[in-house]
């Protein structure tokens, strides 16, 4: 099997197993741990980091070491000698180069060459032993130059790693908001399962009844048949709303990535209270929206590439220095001995001049990144503007929502006392089965009607604090960027 899969397989067995009655706090603190989507997000998060790390060995020094061995034949041509000289030679080069924050380079260089003449038609030195120990330094002064130019690549893994948090705080976000709502429908459809269980038990207490009265003489055999119908019809709405009920609960546990059902504390749907405001939604989503601090991530990015080509417009001109000792010897003790006798000193100092005619690459490049720069800002401005409006739909719909709850509450009222009146005028037989049948499913259908409203104005609420970017404040998430111990979480769930 391969070793992707296996660790996949692995990474989904070592979740341990959930058999205590959550709530939702337990809900969202085992979510964030155990998503495997989200888990798979901050592995990538993980990896911009080490990108960024990468970059740093922009400043490991260079070690480079040179051997070669080999023989040159020419012609000497003087006024006494006319022949072929043949030598063998030997090279060892030892370079160490590092690279400087200003954009310069800075090399040490120790040549060594042994050179031995087979034919010498000259007086010399053989065998001879040359050695030069030399630095030198190359250092943009126009275009290359300064800091931000040396290390682009190590500010381009930072901003790339700033961007790697948001889409992990988006990502943690969007989820959130699916379990709370996911919570919100589970008890939703849990109520609504257990008011169906209560229409099947009046429903069978009806039919009871019906039996007695119909052996008894008092109401005809058709409203046993009335009766037996009511009882199967809210069976089946029963089976309906558990089937619903547990489906709510695998969906739940799918986004908690746990293979087992889960248990759901015994709580009800209730009505807290939250302060909204439009202006300090907005400035608090202005701060917080990971999806617009991405986008501004990503124009500080291009302002970089902005910065470097308007650089590239820049000549090329280059300073150069070099110092360095050299040595010669019959011996590579006496070689030596000459270099650190300093006694043959050596520098230069210049510069060098470029610069494409036209330069066409440079000033395109600059041209085409000023556009992004002004098409990624009216992103931006466009982005502000749907914020502005979806927290305006935001606060709209937890204030109808609210309303709702208030016209489902009369209505459940409503329903209770009309269906005790039926019940009471049944027994005196002014009212029908099929009275009592209609007036309790008009009940069940108003307290259905009652905790859809609760959830509703629960997700709204869920959904103002996701489009002002306090979700995460609000469920005590921050990022803790723990990058390098993998064993926790760079997402923590502060205890509540």
């Amino acid at each position: 099997m391969p070793l992707s899969v296996v660790a996949a397989e692995s990474a989904v067995s070592e979740r341990p197993e959930i058999n205590a009655p959550l709530t939702l706090p337990q809900v969202i603190r085992l979510t964030l741990e155990r998503n495997l989507n989200l888990r798979a997000e901050q592995f990538d998060t993980r990896a911009s980091q080490a990108a960024v790390k990468r970059e740093y060995g922009l400043y490991d020094p260079q070690l480079l070491l040179d051997f070669a061995a080999g023989e040159a034949q020419r012609q000497i041509n003087s006024q006494n000698f006319d022949q072929d000289n043949h030598s063998q030679f030997y090279l060892f080069d030892f370079s160490l180069e590092q690279q400087l924050p200003s954009g310069g380079e800075l090399t040490l260089n120790f040549e060594n060459q042994r050179n031995e003449e087979q034919e010498d038609p000259l007086p010399s030195i053989n065998p001879a032993y040359e050695s030069e120990l030399a630095l030198q330094l190359t250092q943009p002064l126009l275009k290359g130059f300064g800091r931000s130019v040396a290390e682009q690549d190590i500010l381009f893994a930072v901003n790339d790693r700033q961007v790697a948090v948001q889409d992990l705080r988006e990502a943690a976000v969007a989820l959130l908001a699916e379990v709370r709502d996911a919570y919100y429908e589970v008890l939703r459809l849990r109520d609504d399962f257990r008011f169906r269980e209560i229409s099947v038990s009046l429903a069978q207490k009806i039919l009871k009844e019906a039996s007695a009265r119909v052996r008894a003489g008092v109401l005809p055999p058709v409203d046993i048949l009335e009766a037996e119908f009511g009882l199967k019809e809210r069976q089946r709405l029963l089976l309906d709303a558990d089937r619903e009920y547990k489906d709510g609960l695998d969906r739940l546990a799918l986004l908690m990535s746990s293979r087992q059902p889960l248990i759901i504390a015994d709580e009800s749907l209730g009505k807290p209270m939250l302060s909204v405001d439009e202006e300090q939604g907005l400035q608090q989503a202005l701060r917080n929206r990971p999806d617009l601090q991405r986008r501004i991530r990503q124009l500080e990015r291009l302002d970089l590439e902005q910065y470097l080509a308007r650089n590239d417009l820049l000549p090329g001109l280059d300073l150069t220095a070099g110092y360095s000792h050299k040595g010669l010897g019959d011996g590579y003790s006496d070689n030596l001995d000459d270099i650190g006798g300093g006694d043959y000193p050596n520098w230069q100092v210049g510069l060098s001049l470029s610069y494409p005619l036209g330069n066409r690459t440079a000033r395109h490049e600059h041209r085409r990144t000023l556009l992004k720069i002004k098409g990624r800002q009216a992103e931006i401005a466009q982005l502000q503007e749907e914020i502005h409006t979806q927290i305006r739909a935001a606060i709209r719909l937890l204030k109808v929502n609210e309303q709702k709850i208030e016209v489902a509450a009369s209505g459940q009222d409503f329903a209770e006392e009309k269906l005790r009146i039926l019940l009471k005028r049944q027994e005196v037989g002014l009212a029908t089965i099929r009275d009592v049948l209609e007036g309790e499913e008009d009940l069940a259908q108003a307290r259905t009607d009652k905790v859809a409203a609760l959830a509703d104005y629960n997700k709204a609420i869920t959904r103002y604090l996701q489009v002002s970017g306090q979700l995460l404040e609000a469920e005590g998430v921050r990022f803790q960027g723990a990058f390098e111990d993998e064993t926790q979480s760079l997402l923590m769930v502060e205890p509540r």
